[in-house]
Order: C-alpha cells, then sequence, then structure tokens
C-alpha cells in the first residue's frame, strides 16, 4: 500500500501538521538562511547550516517525536484498538516510522531544499544526502523499538517514564554520531576491510544504510510479534551472522589485530564473533520477556517432535545460546589448529569459561523469573550478576587473593586455565535453583 493511502500516516498528518507549524517552520528557517547568507560564521556557509539544520530536526528532534508518539499511544490505551484494526504489520511500520515524525520531516524536506539549492551536485553531496536519510531513519526505527520493547519489560502503570528513557539513551549514545555527515573535509585515507581498501566515505555510506536496513527490519519484526503473528527467530540469527561477517573485516587481509594481539586471524575472527554472541545472549536475558508459561508449551512441543511449531515459540536467547555454544566449539578448534599448544589450550579455557558463565547467568536470571510475580526478578539479577562480577573480584583482590579472582572474571582464566573446574561448580549450583524453581511452577 501506498504511504499516501496509509491511515496511520494519513492521521499523523492531520495531527501533526496543522496550519500554524506548516507556515512559521519555512519562515523560521528562511530566516536562518537569511542570517546565513548575509553573515560569515567562521567556515560556515549554507550547505553547512542546511545540513546541520536536518541532522538536529529531522535525525534527533524526529527520533525522539516517533518514540514519543509511541508511547502516548501506549499509555493512553489506543495501541490496542490499533492491533485489533485491519492494519498489516508493515502497513503499521511505515505509519509509525513516517508518521510519528512527520513535522520532523517536513522541517527536513525544508532544510534538504536549501542543501540542493546552494550545494554543487556531484557525487559527494549525493553520498553526503544519502548518508544523512539513512541515519535519520535508522534512529527513528531504533526510537521505536527501543519504545516497544521497554513497554514490554514493565507494568502498564509504569511504562511512560522507562520507554522514554531508553529513546532518551538511544539519544545519548547515537546523537552525537550523526554530525558526521555535515559538509567539510572528506575522511582521509581508506578503510581496509577483508582485502579490500575501501574509500572511508563509500564505506561509510554503506553502513548507514545496512543500519537502516536492519533497524526497520527489527521494527517490523517487533510489530508482527504485537500484531500476534508467531515468527522464529530467523531474521535475528540473520543479524548476528551479518555482524560475524562485518565484524571479522578487520582481521584479514593481512591487518594485525588490536584487540586479540595473541590470537591469529582466525581465532581473533571466531573471538570477536564469539563477544558478540555474548553481547547479545545477556541484552536479550534482560530486554525479552521469560514467559514461563509459553516456554512450558515449548518443552511440550519439542517432546511431542513438533518441531517446527516449536523453532515458532524459540526464545531469541534461547536460539542465540544455541549460535555461542557452536561460535565456542569452532572457536575451540581453530585454535587447536591454528595457534601453538599451550596457547590454544589457555585460549579455549578462556571461551569455555565464558559459556560456562552464560549458563551460570541465563540459570540464575531465568531462576528468579520462574515465579508468578516477575515485575522485579531482572533487577535481582542485575544485583546478583553486579556481586559476582565485580565486588567478589574486587574482594579477593583487595585481600591480596589475586589468584581466585579468575574463578569469577572468565578473562583471567587466560593464564589460570584451571580454575575452569570451580566454574563448572557454580554452573550446577545456579542450573540446580533454576530447575529447582521450574519444577514448583504450576503443569
Amino acid at each position: 500500500m501506498s504511504l499516501l493511502r496509509n491511515p496511520e500516516f494519513l492521521r499523523h498528518v492531520w495531527l501533526e501538521l496543522t496550519p500554524q507549524r506548516l507556515l512559521a517552520t519555512p519562515l523560521i528557517l528562511g530566516l536562518i538562511v537569511l542570517i546565513v547568507s548575509q553573515v560569515e560564521i567562521a567556515s560556515l556557509g549554507l550547505p553547512t547550516v542546511s545540513m546541520g539544520l536536518f541532522v538536529g530536526m529531522t535525525a534527533l528532534w524526529g527520533a525522539k517525536l516517533a518514540s514519543d508518539s509511541l508511547n502516548n499511544e501506549l499509555t493512553q490505551g489506543t495501541w490496542d484498538n490499533q492491533r485489533l484494526s485491519g492494519m498489516g504489520a508493515w502497513q503499521m511500520t511505515l505509519g509509525k516510522l513516517a508518521g510519528g515524525p512527520v513535522f520532523a520531516w517536513y522541517g527536513g524536506a525544508l532544510s534538504l531544499v536549501v542543501f540542493a539549492l546552494t550545494t554543487p551536485w556531484n557525487w559527494a553531496s549525493l553520498r553526503m544526502l544519502l548518508t544523512a536519510l539513512a541515519v535519520a531513519i535508522s534512529l527513528h526505527a531504533l526510537a521505536l523499538l527501543s519504545a516497544l520493547l521497554a513497554w514490554r519489560k514493565q507494568p502498564r502503570s509504569t511504562a511512560t517514564p522507562r520507554s522514554r528513557g531508553a529513546s532518551i539513551l538511544l539519544l545519548i549514545v547515537f546523537g552525537p554520531q550523526v554530525f558526521f555527515m555535515l559538509p567539510g573535509d572528506e575522511p582521509a585515507g581508506n578503510v581496509h576491510w577483508y582485502a579490500w581498501h575501501i574509500p572511508a566515505p563509500e564505506f561509510l555510506l554503506a553502513c548507514v544504510l545496512l543500519a537502516m536496513f536492519w533497524a526497520t527490519l527489527g521494527l517490523y519484526r517487533v510489530m508482527r510479534e504485537e500484531l500476534s503473528f508467531r515468527d522464529p527467530p530467523n531474521a535475528w540469527i540473520a543479524f548476528l551472522l551479518f555482524l560475524f561477517v562485518f565484524g571479522g573485516g578487520w582481521f584479514h587481509g593481512g591487518q594485525t589485530s588490536r584487540i586479540f594481539e595473541d590470537l591469529g586471524p582466525v581465532a581473533a575472527h571466531l573471538a570477536t564473533c564469539l563477544l558478540i554472541c555474548l553481547v547479545a545472549n545477556y541484552g536479550l536475558l534482560f530486554s525479552e520477556r521469560k514467559d514461563w508459561v509459553r516456554m512450558r508449551r515449548l518443552v511440550a512441543l519439542w517432546r511431542d517432535g513438533q518441531r517446527s511449531r516449536a523453532w515458532e515459540l524459540t526464545p531469541k536467547w534461547l536460539a542465540t545460546f544455541a549460535l555461542s555454544a557452536g561460535v565456542v566449539a569452532t572457536f575451540v578448534v581453530a585454535c587447536l589448529i591454528t595457534e601453538p599448544p599451550m596457547r590454544a589450550i589457555a585460549a579455549a579455557c578462556t571461551a569455555a569459561g565464558f559459556l560456562l558463565f552464560l549458563v551460570r547467568d541465563a540459570a540464575l536470571v531465568l531462576g528468579l523469573n520462574f515465579a508468578r510475580d516477575q515485575s522485579r526478578a531482572d533487577s535481582a539479577a542485575a544485583v546478583y550478576l553486579v556481586v559476582l562480577y565485580a565486588l567478589l573480584p574486587g574482594l579477593f583482590v583487595a585481600i591480596g587473593l589475586q589468584f581466585l579472582a579468575a574463578v569469577f572474571w572468565p578473562p583471567l582464566l587466560f593464564a589460570q586455565p584451571p580454575w575452569l573446574i570451580l566454574m563448572v561448580v557454580q554452573v550446577a549450583v545456579a542450573l540446580d535453583f533454576a530447575i529447582k524453581r521450574w519444577r514448583k511452577l504450576p503443569a
């Protein structure tokens, strides 16, 4: 369906583009352009100012508008009515993506008109324009995605502050990074990725286009979940595999690794994949709902041999854990083949320690969530993890028993592999805790 026929987009157009805004915005922007054209401000010109206005208005402020519009619908109770409407997931995605920040897009479009009229048109200016548009869409999609995910994680009475807090955090983290698109000196040099030498501006454009694609796809998949579609975690696994390929580009083609200096390119690439899996696992453990009723149904389907239906109910954290186990196994084999024996053993024990602690932490988080009241389970789990990862190792260091810190800090296993045995004990205790809590749940 065309965007101009999208009812969600048209609703936002009628609400946001009031006559006052339609008249005041071009007048204010015209005054800014007139001032800049008459007064030389350092080395700034109209192309720089117009692109800066687009970045500030559309990319940054537009992301806030997109998040606020969805938050208002969630807290005012109109979101449930929209879910029951006849709109599909893609219609809803486009309507929210373009409708909430439609006023920011209106002001941004006027800024881009000034940019188009005052800059010489060549590949550099076109590349800058495409980069700006891709960053704006990416931020809008991420803001909407963060609002929906935050809404799922909390009681409805407290949804507003946390959902908006997630969007504010998103703008704080990514906001300052979007000003790279302002006109000025081109980034010097090439980016060495695998065996290719790619000009930095082209590589940057490719990165933001990929970010736009994955952010929009993620928002679409979450919209499908909100509309009660059952989708297996295929798209999420594809995203992680993409990160594996993308993140390995700096370890091949004759380049040296600054992060994993003691490992060869293959082992360093796989170590990066493992770190990606760990970050994804912990993020999902605390962002996804741990619905034990759904997990009971998943177990029942798996026992009945209905693998395809069970895969549809598989939570993303569980699929990511399976992928992490495969990455660890591949990393161990690669180290044993490509690295010296002692270094291979140390690296393999370190990777196994990370996987074991992932099992321990997942068992702790799930065990606390295996209850009828899950409102404080994740907060309690976060406190316990801080104790295990920070306070206990710090205590051992403070009392002069630094060698025992490796029991609670996997990176230290590289120098002390035997402590892996005590990690297995911690995993056994955490699994026993989770299993006992699981068995106490209603059948």
